[in-house]
């Protein structure tokens, strides 16, 4: 008896948040930048709930959030700029390779163990996607953030 072997889709299911993020961004980008309405569109499932959007034309010292998942709204601290505390909140730190998104027109990961001010040590890792109104100028960053205590 002969079996045949036929060719299965295979399902992958990727860990990492960003990985999920990025892979979707990317299937929808092609070769081009996509826009915020479009990536918008996409079903990012309990995903969404780490992600966020930055308008770049009303950032200006501080990114102008447009939104921001529930999960890195709760965990989100706000203090005033100089303040030392700044420094470690884990959505500042994505935010420090924003620039290098928006000038790179590229997806660029980021990720650091960070030790937060009550303490506590997180591995963190972060996602920033460069988007496009025009097809041309980046106007928006999208990305998306997790952290796990070590």
């Amino acid at each position: 008896m002969k079996f045949e072997v036929k060719d299965a889709p295979v399902r992958v299911t990727e860990r990492r948040l960003t990985e999920r993020v990025r892979n979707q961004w990317m299937r929808l980008a092609g070769d081009r930048l996509p826009s915020l309405r479009e990536v918008e569109a996409l079903n990012f499932g309990p995903d969404r709930d780490y992600c966020f959007a930055v308008d770049m034309r009303l950032s200006d010292i501080l990114p102008y959030f447009i939104f921001m998942g529930e999960e890195l709204a709760r965990y989100s601290s706000l203090y005033p700029m100089g303040d030392a505390r700044r420094e470690k909140t884990l959505l500042d730190t994505a935010m420090v390779k924003m620039d290098e998104a928006t000038l790179s027109r590229a997806p660029v990961e980021f990720s650091e163990i960070k030790r937060l001010d009550d303490g506590r040590r997180v591995a963190f890792r972060s996602i920033l996607l460069p988007l496009s109104e025009n097809g041309t100028d980046v106007s928006h960053i999208f990305g998306a953030a997790r952290g796990k205590g070590v």
